[in-house]
């Protein structure tokens, strides 16, 4: 046979080796693309969502503190004790009794319309002229909240502390209770406070995050942040952006030419004098919000290498087998071509039985070689036939293993995803300041966090698997809980966790009992979770038993005369109006008896405030004594008493009333230095039921009878 001369060509093993390492390295380059497009974008958005998030905690909390140095305010000045008080030093007392409550008011003081400080926490600048302040200026005529400013007077004053004294002023009018303008009461409060509450809110993101806290002046300047940076001025996008009223998060490079992800807001209300515009930067390290998604991208180089590697080995022995027998036919053709056309003998074409298509072809070679002429073109078909079915299942097998490749990567992706947020969410709920409960629809309890054991009373490990209203609520209610559970379910789910329900998603008063026992009254707040496996509510609770306590305290304090213990002008004006309401409902007449304690003056400026105090006090408990339990005795003002009788049959019953407190009232007084006897006058005015309910007409009845009665004692005592 003629020899002709060919090129040599790779072989089939080798080209099977180079194309499955050659998709394994596309595929691992695919993955590198998605993982950059993907799951960058995905850490980006996600840090930039916490840091807003920090952001707003921040920003809520700020506003909180400052509304309620500034509701203290508004309180203040409706106590008698401020209102109307001479003494500084009476006044002094209900300051300090507040500064000891809340100590981060550094200093809380009462100036006169001259702008002198008139009482303070221990004395401090009494006596001095603050009409220069901000606070003064701005507390005249509103409720007004001063930014932050250092000590300028009280510097010196305060203790010595580690930082330099900052403050947040609270201030506001004070009128007395005749309407007429008192002064400014003001609350310096400690800059401290805020420092505590960044701790509080940046300590667990600090930790894994390394996350910081910026509080900015409207002019720039930091007035919180990093060490370092306090009282310095920045000028950043996220600054501008928060100052415009904007909240969220953003890219940027900072003034130490460092790229971070900042979340941003605004505190207070725009227009609100009783509020501060701050804006609350939330910032971390772009390198370190991302380092999760740059650590995914290592695993994924990686595993595609030793993968590719596994992959291409596989290939080459899976290669040499399958073409050992191919390899044999080939060397018994090659050695018929390369014989010389006069050769006697050539070499058989052995008959291989190793699997069907080397079969096939080694008898199809075997006629091709006796009819090689005739059947050449069938053995080129063969050929390129069989080649074209080892392509096909390669290309195959790698599309199975691309695609067990892709799943396995996106399952363990998911589940550290999963367990990630599960740690998250763990250690939010145990770090929470308020108590986090679980129930399923029957009211047992599935979780309960670290300050639900502190407010309970009860281990976690104690209460799981437990029904919630057998612990908390007593034998009677409980049946009304497990109702209201049922509704609550209801309305849920015809809602789809919309929270229609009157409860569902919004702040509810309730008392609960601890494991001791002891009444809580807390702030609830429910919500309803649909599941695929049905649904479960979960449940913050927040106990505000201190906060309610003294509000009814100071409630107490504000309608209660301090120096008789009678109840004040407004309890007095309170009561009167439902005693018209009653007497027109229950067709019985009232009556309103104006008393004043003739020569009372006197007595004052002979003996001293002491023993004029303790006549009064005296006269109003002589008074309380005269009369029915069931009626009402108040000082009005001074030595001016107001007795409130009800249901009288007659007006004759009213005169009698009046009879019996005048022999009472005329016995001497025992007091420490003398035994005085004085007389009172009284005017008696009677409200019938279809009379018109005017409180200011009635009592201005009962002030002219009292002082016809006054006129007519003078002229008895004169013709003696």
């Amino acid at each position: 046979m003629p020899t002709a001369t060919r090129t040599a060509r790779p072989r089939l093993a080798t080209l099977m080796t180079a194309g499955v390492s050659a998709t394994v390295l596309v595929t691992v380059l695919l993955l590198l693309v998605l993982v950059d497009h993907f799951a960058f974008d995905y850490a980006e958005r996600e840090a930039g969502q916490r840091l807003q998030q920090l952001s707003w905690q921040m920003r809520d909390a700020l506003n909180r503190v400052v509304q309620k140095a500034t509701g203290d305010v508004a309180l203040l000045s409706t106590l008698p004790q401020i209102r109307d008080a001479s003494s500084p030093a009476e006044i002094r007392q209900v300051l300090e009794n507040l500064q000891k409550t809340f100590p981060d008011y550094a200093w809380i003081g009462l100036a006169t319309p001259d702008g002198k400080v008139h009482a303070a926490t221990q004395g401090l600048l009494e006596g001095v002229d603050v009409s220069a302040r901000d606070w003064y200026k701005g507390g005249q005529n509103q409720l007004y909240a001063g930014d932050f400013h250092p000590a300028v007077l009280l510097g010196k004053k305060l203790p010595q502390s580690a930082e330099p004294w900052r403050f947040v002023d609270a201030a506001g009018p004070v009128l007395r209770s005749d309407g007429s303008y008192r002064g400014v009461l003001c609350v310096h409060m400690s800059w401290g406070w805020a420092r505590r509450l960044a701790q509080t809110i940046l300590a667990p993101a600090d930790q894994r995050y390394s996350a910081d806290i910026f509080v900015v002046r409207g002019d720039g300047t930091v007035v919180l942040g990093p060490k370092g940076m306090e009282e310095k001025k920045i000028n950043n996008t996220s600054l501008a952006l928060s100052q415009a009223g904007g909240t969220g998060a953003l890219k940027e490079t900072w003034d130490d030419q460092r790229r971070y992800l900042t979340g941003y807001s605004l505190t207070g209300t725009k227009g609100d004098p009783t509020t501060l515009p701050w804006s609350i930067l939330v910032r971390q390290p772009e390198d370190m919000a991302l380092a999760g998604a740059r650590a995914l991208e290592r695993q994924i180089l990686l595993l595609g290498l030793v993968l590719g590697l596994l992959l291409a080995l596989a290939a080459a022995v899976a290669a040499r087998r399958l073409t050992r027998p191919l390899n044999a036919l080939s060397k018994t053709i090659e050695q018929r071509l390369a014989a010389p056309s006069a050769a006697a003998a050539l070499p058989d074409i052995a008959i291989i039985d190793s699997y069907h298509e080397v079969q096939v072809l080694s008898h199809a070679l075997a006629e091709l070689l006796r009819n090689e002429q005739d059947h050449l073109g069938a053995l080129r078909g063969l050929n390129e036939k069989l080649e074209s079915t080892v392509a096909e299942r390669t290309r195959e097998i790698a599309r199975k293993a691309l695609q067990l490749e892709r799943a396995l990567a996106q399952e363990q992706s998911t589940q550290l995803l999963l367990q990630e947020r599960a740690a998250e969410l763990r250690a939010i709920l145990d770090n929470a300041h308020d108590a986090f409960i679980a129930l399923d629809p029957g009211g047992v309890v599935l979780d309960w966090n670290r300050q639900a054991e502190r407010l309970m009373g009860w281990s976690r490990a104690e209460v799981i698997g437990q029904p919630l209203g057998a612990m908390v609520l007593p034998p009677l209610l409980r049946r009304a809980y497990e109702r209201d559970m049922r509704q609550l379910a209801d309305a849920g789910a015809a809602a789809d966790g919309a929270g229609n329900a009157p409860v569902l998603n919004r702040r509810i008063e309730l008392t609960l009992h601890n494991r001791a026992g002891a009444e809580l009254s807390v702030e609830v707040s429910l919500a309803y979770v649909p599941r695929s496996s049905g649904h479960l509510f979960i449940a913050f609770l927040h106990d505000i038993s201190e906060r309610k306590s003294l509000f009814a305290s100071m409630q107490e304090m504000a309608l209660r005369d301090t120096l008789t213990g009678l109840p004040n002008r407004r309890a007095l004006m309170q009561t009167l109006e439902e005693a018209l309401q009653r007497a027109n409902r229950l067709r019985q007449s009232c009556a309103v008896f104006f008393l004043d304690l003739d020569r009372f003056k006197q007595v004052n400026d002979r003996y001293g405030h002491e023993e004029g105090d303790e006549l009064l006090r005296q006269f109003a408990e002589r008074v309380r004594q005269t009369v029915r339990k069931t009626d009402t005795v108040g000082r009005l003002a001074g030595d001016e008493f107001v007795v409130i009788v009800e249901m009288l049959h007659s007006d004759a019953a009213a005169q009698e009333t009046a009879d019996k407190l005048r022999p009472a009232l005329g016995r001497p007084f025992v007091l420490k230095t003398a035994t005085v006897t004085l007389g009172a006058s009284i005017g008696v005015a009677i409200h019938h039921p279809d009379d018109p309910a005017d409180i200011e007409m009635l009592l201005g009845r009962a002030d002219r009878a009292m002082y016809l009665n006054k006129q007519q004692g003078m002229q008895q005592r004169a013709r003696r």
